[in-house]
């Protein structure tokens, strides 16, 4: 009988012990918990360039206009003097590939297509 009166302080110790570690530990930031995904590539006549808020907008087939924000990191081909150099391009076709973040829309590579 002494041994049970032991053993049930002693699990309910653990279970305490168990329980407080389990909230102490952080859920994931929103942020992190969302996946980026990779969508397919677009393609569409820029119509607006931001070079400070780093936005642009472009024409898809259809009439749809997509924005998408862009970075430093950000590939850009075709274009001479990378992001500043698309302001050169005002009409020109683009390919972009991107990212969606949550609602965003970030280009990963900017592709400026040759004029025919």
């Amino acid at each position: 009988m002494n041994v049970l009166r032991a053993y049930i302080p002693l699990m309910a110790a653990c279970f305490l012990v168990t329980a407080t570690a389990q909230a102490q530990q952080p859920s994931p930031k929103p942020e992190q918990r969302e996946e980026k995904k990779m969508l397919e590539p677009v393609t569409g006549e820029l119509l607006s360039l931001d070079t400070d808020s780093k936005t642009l907008v472009i024409k898809t087939t259809g009439d749809t206009e997509m924005k998408f924000s862009f970075s430093e990191d950000t590939e850009i081909v075709g274009a001479e003097k990378g992001a500043s150099g698309l302001a050169a391009v005002s009409g020109a076709t683009l390919t972009v590939t991107y990212q969606q973040h949550g609602t965003a829309n970030v280009a990963t590579k900017i592709e400026v297509k040759p004029k025919k």
